[in-house]
């Protein structure tokens, strides 16, 4: 029964705040078009292992089933399944079924890009992701107001306080975002730091956003006073992270709630 059921789910399914606020990430758009004939096979078997269809320690179909079900060579499914482990979501065994590896244990950051790119718009999916955004964007706060000189800090301070004048408006919040956190990381001098947000800008380029968590009030205000603490030295990260502080909280709530919901219903 349990094979029924993750056969059904891979043979339906067809190929998730930036760092921070206040926008929360898209999570359910599909993966781009695939520019080679092993992509959907990739793809359909990646977010089976990723969403647990395929659970830690099963063994995959092996190649000829696969093959039939997709409608592809052996070879094809061949080259899906050796990209999956190369990027340690299965275990190829020489004579032996190619067993699935849990999703936390791979060590490939290539799998962090996959969860974003396949996840499906669960309440986990959106809460690990706001939190990843929301906290990345109070290291880049933090460490640049330790690091940066007072001038770096008043541009950096004058980038929000033009932003917050002109109203925050919604429709312009993602580019801004992108200027002020790529600027703070830059003011980190740390290269971890300048690599990971420019990483992550690059991995949402294109994606179809969700609506705002603030209005544009409220944006307004919240950066105005992040500029405001910036040039006069007054923990900006302390007030970013009480701010937002809340709302995570609800998001935790939030997927506590959806999961009590999922083992009513089983």
């Amino acid at each position: 029964m349990a094979r029924t059921k993750t056969q059904a789910h891979v043979a339906s399914k067809r190929a998730p705040a930036s760092a921070p606020p206040p926008s929360a990430p898209a999570l359910a758009a599909a993966p781009p078009k695939p520019r080679h004939a092993a992509d959907p096979v990739f793809d359909q078997l990646a977010v089976a292992i990723l969403d647990g269809s395929l659970p830690p320690g099963s063994s995959l179909p092996p190649e000829r089933e696969l093959s039939e079900r997709f409608g592809v060579s052996r070879l094809i499914v061949r080259q899906a399944v050796h990209r999956l482990a190369d990027i340690g979501l299965v275990r190829v065994r020489q004579g032996g079924p190619t067993q699935v590896v849990h999703p936390n244990e791979a060590r490939d950051l290539r799998v962090i890009e996959l969860v974003y790119m396949v996840g499906q718009g669960a309440a986990r999916d959106v809460r690990e992701l706001i939190e990843r955004q929301f906290l990345h964007g109070y290291s880049l706060l933090f460490l640049a107001a330790k690091r940066a000189s007072k001038e770096r800090l008043r541009a950096i301070a004058e980038m929000a306080d033009d932003y917050a004048a002109r109203g925050a408006p919604g429709g312009e919040m993602s580019a801004f975002e992108r200027r002020f956190f790529t600027a703070l990381a830059e003011a980190t001098d740390n290269r971890f730091y300048v690599l990971e947000t420019s990483w992550w800008f690059k991995l949402t380029e294109g994606r179809p956003e969700r609506p705002p968590v603030f209005t544009d009030e409220q944006r307004q205000e919240f950066y105005r006073e992040i500029a405001r603490r910036l040039v006069d030295d007054r923990d900006a990260a302390r007030f970013y992270l009480d701010s937002l502080s809340p709302l995570l909280d609800m998001l935790g709530t939030f997927v506590l709630m959806g999961g009590q919901k999922t083992e009513a219903a089983r």
